[in-house]
C-alpha cells in the first residue's frame, strides 16, 4: 500500500498510467476509490495520482483542526515527494476547493484546474445547500453507516440514479464501506469546508479551467453557476443534464472525455 509522510502524517496515494501528472482530489467524506472509472479511464493518457484526503479512507485521521489550506499543503507535499513539479489538478466538491487554493497558493505547481460540482465558498453557498444537510440529517439519524453511505448518495444524486445504474450505486456504497470514515473525522472535514471562503480571491486563479456541473446538484445549485463561472477569469463551463452532485459517478464516461479533451486542448483555440 503505497504511502508518504507529509506534514506529519501518512498519506495514502495510487499511481497508474504514463504521461502528464493528472491529481484526482474527491471531496468529503469520498475516498479515492470513488474514481475508479476516471482512474481506469484517463489512465490511458495521462499519470494518474488519486489520494486518501487526511480525514478518509487509507490516510491518517488525526483529531486536529483541518482546513483547506492545510489539505492543499497535504496535496502539494505529496506531489513534491514524488518529485512532479506541474501537474493538471481535478477536485470534485470539497476537492474543488482543494485544487482552487492549490491554484493560488502553489501556481508553479498547478498547470491546469478541472473544478467538478463545486463552487466558491463563503456565507450565500452555505445558505444554498442548507436545506440538503437539514434533509440528511433528518433522514440519517439513527442510521447505520451502511444506510448513511445509501441516504446521502440517494440524496445528493439526480432522481432515480439509484434504480438506472444500481450497479455503479451499490459499488460507491461497497467502496465507501471498506474504510468507514470515523464521525469526528468527518466533522473535521466539514469544519474546513464551512470556513473555505474564495470569493475574494478567485481571481488570482489564472491556469486554464474547466468547470463542470450537474444540473441537479443541491449542494452548489445551478443558480450559481453563471456567477462561479464569471469569477474566473480563464475558465470554460459545461453543465450536465439529469445530473446531481456525484459527476464521477452520475456520468463517468462523459467526464472523463470532457477532461481528457479539455486537457489536452490547444490553449490558443479556447
Amino acid at each position: 500500500m503505497p504511502h508518504l509522510t507529509v506534514n506529519g502524517i501518512q498519506i495514502y496515494y495510487e499511481e497508474v498510467g504514463s504521461g502528464e501528472p493528472l491529481v484526482l482530489i474527491n471531496g468529503l467524506a469520498f475516498p479515492l476509490d470513488l474514481w475508479f472509472a476516471q482512474i481506469e479511464e484517463l489512465s490511458r493518457d495521462f499519470r494518474v495520482i488519486a489520494l486518501d484526503n487526511r480525514g478518509i479512507g487509507r490516510s491518517d485521521k488525526p483529531d486536529e483542526e483541518y482546513s483547506i489550506a492545510l489539505l492543499a499543503s497535504d496535496t502539494a507535499g505529496l506531489l513534491r515527494s514524488l518529485g512532479i513539479e506541474k501537474a493538471h489538478i481535478a477536485g470534485l466538491s470539497m476537492g474543488g476547493f482543494i485544487a482552487q487554493e492549490m491554484a493560488i497558493a502553489y501556481p508553479s505547481l498547478v498547470h491546469q484546474l478541472v473544478l467538478i460540482a463545486t463552487g466558491l465558498g463563503g456565507a450565500e453557498a452555505l445558505a444554498s445547500a442548507k436545506p440538503f444537510w437539514d434533509a440528511v440529517q433528518t433522514a440519517i439519524r439513527g442510521k447505520s453507516a451502511q444506510d448513511i453511505y445509501r441516504i446521502d448518495l440517494t440524496l445528493m444524486t439526480a432522481p432515480d440514479f439509484p434504480r438506472k445504474h444500481p450497479e455503479i450505486f451499490e459499488r460507491a456504497v461497497a467502496l465507501r464501506m471498506k474504510n468507514v470514515q470515523p464521525l469526528y473525522a468527518f466533522l473535521r472535514q466539514q469544519a474546513a469546508c464551512l470556513r473555505f471562503d474564495n470569493n475574494a480571491r478567485a481571481h488570482n486563479i489564472f491556469q486554464p479551467t474547466l468547470i463542470v456541473l450537474g444540473k441537479e446538484d443541491p449542494l452548489f445549485p445551478i443558480a450559481w453557476a453563471d456567477s462561479f463561472h464569471a469569477a474566473l477569469p480563464h475558465a470554460k463551463m459545461i453543465v450536465y443534464e439529469d445530473c446531481g452532485h456525484a459527476v464521477h459517478l452520475e456520468k463517468p464516461g462523459r467526464l472523463s472525455k470532457d477532461i481528457r479533451e479539455f486537457l489536452k486542448t490547444d490553449r490558443q483555440t479556447i
